[in-house]
């Protein structure tokens, strides 16, 4: 499918920078990873997931911050560049890739509700914050949107789950959402249509044990997918997917 494909470039990039880093990193590490984040956020593999999305796609590597500053405060985005926006079975201009100018990611999450681990560290943080995409968009055959507040919303939950690699970390979090009128009227959709969405970001950071703060070092590809409210989640396909295609990655590196 074609956004399965799209997003599986991310990640194949994502892998081969890790592996790069560390030939040692393990398939079972990234799987466990996956399946503890699909997991502890409930997210439903269902094939009316994949109905219909608006896709936001970062770009590997990419500027911005994830940090978690300790004492039980809440998971940082900041200024993480957005490269793209794509519709998938939208009404109209379904598949047409459209270039953000000057896209920012930035969130705030709840506050830190639970961590453990030892060896490969998890975080949990609950409901609440904000999560917002600022920028413009380049639009086939026209008008550009300039630059304005295209998705804004509020956390469900956030999960950063250590991958055992030299400070691997990937976060996943979902949230209920809004966009923007013209961006919405680009994909044939009613304003003020109502959205569930959840995101992936794969990143580095060193921390000190469990519950410990971090700062990011470096910020790699990621996804932030959507569908509207009335239909299930996406997310847990998408990154069920996004499993599988780093899985793929990792066989065919370490063969």
């Amino acid at each position: 499918m074609h956004h399965l494909q799209w997003n599986r470039i991310g990640v194949c990039e994502f892998v081969g920078t890790a592996l790069h880093a560390n030939s040692a990193m393990k398939i079972r590490t990234l799987t466990t990873a996956l399946a503890i984040g699909l997991w502890l956020l409930g997210l439903s593999l269902t094939p009316s997931a994949m109905a219909m999305e608006l896709d936001f796609n970062i770009s590997a590597p990419t500027a911005g911050t994830i940090s978690y500053g300790g004492l039980g405060g809440a998971l940082t985005g900041t200024n993480i560049d957005v490269a793209s926006v794509v519709g998938l079975s939208t009404p109209a201009n379904s598949n047409v890739v459209s270039t953000c100018l000057s896209c920012v990611l930035n969130f705030t999450s709840g506050t830190l509700s639970g961590a453990g681990g030892g060896s490969n560290n998890w975080w949990r943080f609950g409901s609440g914050g904000t999560i917002t995409i600022t920028g413009g968009v380049t639009l086939q055959p026209g008008p550009d949107i300039s630059p304005t507040t295209l998705l804004s919303g509020t956390f469900d939950s956030a999960f950063v789950q250590d991958l055992g690699l030299q400070g691997f970390k990937v976060t996943f979090g979902t949230f209920s959402d809004t966009k923007h009128p013209d961006l919405l009227n680009y994909y044939g959709l009613a304003p003020s249509t109502p959205f569930q969405g959840a995101f992936t970001l794969l990143f580095a950071a060193p921390d000190g044990g469990i519950g410990s703060a971090f700062a990011s070092t470096s910020v790699f590809s990621g996804n932030v997918v959507n569908t509207v409210a009335a239909v299930p989640v996406p997310g847990a396909a998408l990154l069920f997917a996004s499993g599988l295609s780093a899985m793929a990655c990792l066989r065919r590196r370490s063969a």
